[in-house]
């Protein structure tokens, strides 16, 4: 089955009669209190997951994730530019997935939909603006993570490992490499 988008959430949601802004509760205490609950949920063994109330959560919870991206999360792609992101799932076995790419509407949907096949839901999500070259930036981040945590990762993925941590890292990283964005022309190497 295909994750739900952003809008469609928003249109659930209307749809039921739930007058909810995500931009009023982005950030709130309200927000904090649904995902630890939702942390609670899947930390009980299963035992109360399959109900509407948890249905309802997981929903209000990927429907933020998916509001704090804004147009990233469904923008099509743009010819020679990547994004690095990193996209947190909550679930039995909870990771952070750190990537990069130049489709991220179509990445995000693979790693959500491959997330929900093993009892994973997305619980946050970040995406850069568009660079020109994202993979040195990428390679440091994960170069970092995989130093300060050895043996806790799979490949771009890290088990255990808190996602504002890998916020931190990531915005340590971009200092170091100093990404361009679009907008902004490349340095020409021009011989000496």
């Amino acid at each position: 089955m295909t994750p739900w988008s952003e809008s469609q959430y928003a249109a659930r949601f209307a749809a039921g009669g739930v007058e909810l802004k995500p931009e009023e509760l982005s950030g709130s205490p309200e927000e904090r209190r649904l995902r630890a609950e939702l942390q609670r949920r899947f930390a009980s063994d299963g035992e109360d997951w399959e109900t509407d109330e948890m249905d309802t959560l997981v929903a209000l919870v990927e429907w933020l994730a998916l509001h704090r991206l804004g147009s990233a999360a469904e923008a099509p792609r743009i010819q020679g530019w990547k994004r690095l992101y990193v996209l947190s799932f909550a679930g039995a076995r909870p990771f952070v997935k750190v990537g990069r790419t130049g489709d991220f509407a179509i990445r995000l949907r693979t790693h959500r939909t491959r997330a929900e096949r093993d009892g994973n839901v997305l619980f946050d999500a970040w995406t850069s603006e568009l660079v020109a070259d994202a993979h040195p930036w990428e390679q440091g981040v994960l170069r970092e993570l995989r130093r300060r945590h050895p043996g806790v990762s799979r490949g771009e993925s890290f088990y255990a490992l808190d996602y504002e941590e890998a916020i931190e890292v990531v915005h340590q990283q971009r200092i170091r490499i100093t990404p361009c964005s679009v907008g902004l022309s490349l340095p020409r190497w021009q011989p000496a």
